[in-house]
């Protein structure tokens, strides 16, 4: 165990709490606490996530934060250091060098999808298509009281003075 994990153990022993008060009081997986303790970094969650840890563990251990950050960070440093990359294995080439799979089937279900619409806006319009007499016919009909229709009455003047009076 490292220096940074002897004086976070340190200060928890001497207030004499356990892991699961500390976890409980701050909210952090005893595990991590554990881990943390033990200088464990392949049992913890990314980088960013163990300097918050370690900020709320200070502040909960009355210890100085910028110390442990700083012991951390010389510790994962020399980690970092002794990680060793591979090689990625190359992919299997495209089909069609330059193309990606799955924008090219997007592009084509779109074309369809457009296609299909200009197809039935321009049967709607033209009128192709099954003749099962399903549009609708309408038939003029003369409106039998229409003022062409309706019989004139020829007024004489003795009723239209007898209505006067």
């Amino acid at each position: 165990m490292g220096y940074l994990g002897e004086k976070i153990q340190e200060a928890r022993e001497k207030k004499r709490f356990t892991i699961e008060d500390a976890a409980l009081a701050t909210k952090i997986k005893a595990e991590y606490l554990l881990a943390l303790e033990e200088e464990d970094y392949t049992n913890l969650p990314p980088r960013a996530y163990v300097k918050g840890f370690l900020k709320i563990y200070a502040g909960y251990l009355d210890l100085d934060y910028s110390l442990l950050l700083q012991l951390y960070d010389e510790e994962h440093e020399s980690q970092d250091a002794q990680v060793v990359f591979s090689e990625p294995q190359a992919a299997s080439p495209p089909f069609i060098p330059g193309i990606k799979w799955k924008s090219l089937i997007g592009i084509l279900g779109a074309a369809v999808i457009i296609a299909l619409i200009v197809w039935g806006g321009i049967s709607l319009l033209t009128g192709d298509g099954d003749s099962n007499d399903s549009s609708i016919h309408f038939t003029r009909v003369d409106n039998p009281y229409s003022p062409e229709t309706i019989e004139r009455i020829p007024l004489d003047e003795s009723t239209l003075s007898e209505k006067r009076k």
